[in-house]
């Protein structure tokens, strides 16, 4: 389609494609029509008041902004301790979703758990393990996969149900929130092997998971293994009692002769105003050797030197290393941006790091011509059009593996500006996700590959993972500061008040892939970078933070691809202000920050609401008639 065919006009590098931190493309001139509709209701940017944290971005929008009513700032950070700890075999790394006091949250050893965090006291646990072998199919089968009998997403909630996925067989799970009964299961993957990693998004009662699978990692090792997975989205709806798949849309199309492009990560984003959702895609698996000779034949091109300019070899209707905008109602693809070339690569391009040698060369599985591996883990942030945003626009963020941080218009998916913020690695790069306020993009750049870079300001050159910031308006950055003790972070950054809360995942280890536990708490000056406190935890740490009221909640240990590793959920709660002083923006604080209250009132924040909402509305139509 029209909107399509624009959006292949700028196709971006694979890999260093600048300097650290270099603005790589900007533009600050193109021209989206208005939408000039008026919506009956716009979420807010922030969780409601009350002590919300809606899933794995906190919200609709996957932004990671605590609510209003979150305390925490730089003038209490020095009070928070722990106050609550649940024992888990293995952990939990999904942040939990929190409403009236009850915080629901996965564990890899297989439960789902309703935890009244405020008392410490499990208010009901539903085994997960034992659902999913009890679903009608092969039992053997499923655990021969190898795929884990358990969730690790995040569950959402629509009034009284619960809506989460499960790894292994790929379930849509309904439950209710007050019981942990089970209501409904719905298995929505393609193929024996597809898992549902993706946090859902409930919109307009309706369920957004994307697929993905276990085909790219321990399959892949064997050499006789053939690749025929490919990732979809999917909606679904809770009909009388019965969970209903409303729409698919496959990455790649059915029958094709490709693997991969699957949906991997963090939590559809929302766009209210559209109508769509968005979401990142992962890379190809394996090329026939159609695909081969083309990439051969044209090797010397732009496009595989890093330059600006569109994919030659990449087959129609085939969807790698994008991010997408979908239709809500249909699943209808209303524009997408493919950021890469070609890109074929599986877990035999590393076959050698699963017995402690990096230096080993590839297994018999690895693509002829290996990619760079630059898929999106994260689905996008959407942003709604302020004064802070590009060209007063609605934006989309994003960022790659490669490192590559974007703004695109929500509209078109044009993009509007982006920079490599971080040396790209086999876990990123940036991965897992963003936090994004009024004005900044928050981000964790994990560096797996252990390169050197420099930091901003400082010119501080490290190797291992940093903690940055840049202007949501035009992709300059703000501040860069070093993981402590030169440790590695997968950790998704949480923004609330004028501190972004963080951590470290573990020690690195020579000749290893992953991190070695334990990990830590962190405690950033939102304005600066600037460490405020770090606390040791009792494991590794690979999980999402939520902030409601006074608390942080958090889980440690894992049990994905890295080692097993046991844990905790943790509740941690401010006790009250220190005697600091409040700071200021002059000296790193938030000077026109006002820390609203619990007690706030519902019917004046809907108020405040919708006065903005008309306020950007009239905007956008001044702006269209200065244009006519």
């Amino acid at each position: 389609m029209a909107l399509q065919s624009l959006a292949l006009l700028l196709l971006l590098p694979l890999g260093a494609i600048a300097s650290d931190q270099q603005l790589i493309y900007t533009n600050g001139d193109s021209y989206d029509v208005p939408n000039c509709t008026p919506e009956p209701q716009i979420p807010a940017t922030q969780p409601p008041p009350g002590g919300n944290w809606l899933g794995f971005g906190a919200n609709v929008y996957n932004n990671h902004w605590a609510g209003s009513d979150a305390q925490i700032s730089t003038a209490n950070i020095d009070t928070l301790s722990s106050v609550c700890q649940k024992k888990y075999s293995p952990g939990t790394s999904a942040a939990p979703l929190i409403e009236n006091g009850i915080a629901y949250y996965t564990t890899f050893g297989g439960l789902l758990v309703a935890l009244d965090y405020e008392n410490c006291k499990e208010h009901w646990t539903l085994n997960v393990t034992e659902l999913i072998l009890k679903v009608k199919g092969n039992s053997d089968s499923v655990v021969a996969t190898g795929a884990a009998l358990a969730s690790r997403s995040s569950p959402v909630s629509d009034g009284d149900v619960l809506y989460f996925g499960t790894l292994a067989r790929a379930l849509v799970v309904a439950v209710n929130k007050h019981t942990g009964h089970v209501i409904d299961t719905l298995e929505i993957g393609n193929n024996p092997l597809s898992i549902l990693t993706q946090s859902p998004t409930v919109y307009n009662h309706r369920v957004f998971f994307g697929v993905s699978t276990t085909e790219s990692a321990g399959p892949a090792l064997d050499p006789s293994y053939k690749f025929t997975h490919h990732g979809t989205m999917n909606a679904i709806e809770l009909r009388h009692g019965r969970l209903a798949l409303v729409w698919t849309t496959h990455m790649i199309p059915p029958g094709s002769n490709l693997a991969g492009a699957a949906v991997w990560g963090s939590q559809p984003s929302i766009d209210p105003i559209r109508n769509q959702v968005f979401i990142g895609t992962g890379q190809l698996y394996t090329l026939p050797d159609e695909y081969i000779e083309c990439q051969n034949a044209n090797k010397n091109l732009d496009v595989q030197t890093g330059h600006l300019v569109n994919e030659p070899c990449l087959p129609r209707n085939t969807y790698q290393t994008s991010v997408l905008a979908l239709d809500i109602e249909t699943g209808a693809i209303n524009w997408y941006r493919t950021l890469g070339a070609l890109d074929a690569w599986n877990s035999a391009c590393v076959q050698g790091a699963f017995e402690g040698d990096l230096s080993a060369p590839p297994g018999p599985n690895c693509p002829k011509n290996i990619g760079n591996d630059t898929d999106f883990g994260m689905a996008p942030t959407f942003v709604l059009a302020s004064e802070n945003t590009p060209s007063n626009k609605d934006v989309v963020v994003a960022g790659q593996k490669n490192g590559n941080l974007y703004a695109f218009s929500a509209q078109t998916g044009s993009t509007l500006w982006a920079i490599n913020a971080a040396p790209g690695g086999i876990e990123g790069g940036i991965s897992w996700g963003v936090a994004v306020d009024k004005d900044t993009v928050y981000y964790t750049a994990i560096n797996t590959n252990r390169v050197n870079f420099t930091l901003y300001p400082s010119n501080q050159t490290i190797s291992n993972s940093a903690f940055g910031a840049v202007n949501l308006k035009d992709g300059t950055t703000k501040w860069q500061t070093a993981a402590p003790r030169n440790t590695t972070s997968l950790i998704i950054p949480v923004v609330a008040n004028d501190i972004v809360l963080t951590g470290t995942t573990g020690s690195w280890v020579e000749n290893s892939l992953f991190a070695q536990g334990p990990g830590s708490l962190i405690a950033l000056n939102k304005f600066t970078g600037e460490i405020l406190r770090e606390d040791i935890l009792d494991s590794f740490f690979h999980a999402g933070i939520a902030v409601v009221n006074e608390h942080v909640l958090f889980g440690t240990g894992y049990g994905g691809i890295e080692p097993i590793q046991n844990g905790t959920f943790n509740v941690w709660k401010i006790s009250g202000k220190s005697n600091s002083d409040e700071p200021t923006e002059n000296d790193g604080g938030d000077a026109d920050m006002e820390i609203k209250k619990a007690g706030f009132s519902k019917g004046k924040e809907e108020l405040r609401r919708k006065i903005e909402e008309l306020e950007r509305q009239s905007d956008e139509l001044d702006k269209l008639r200065d244009e006519l």
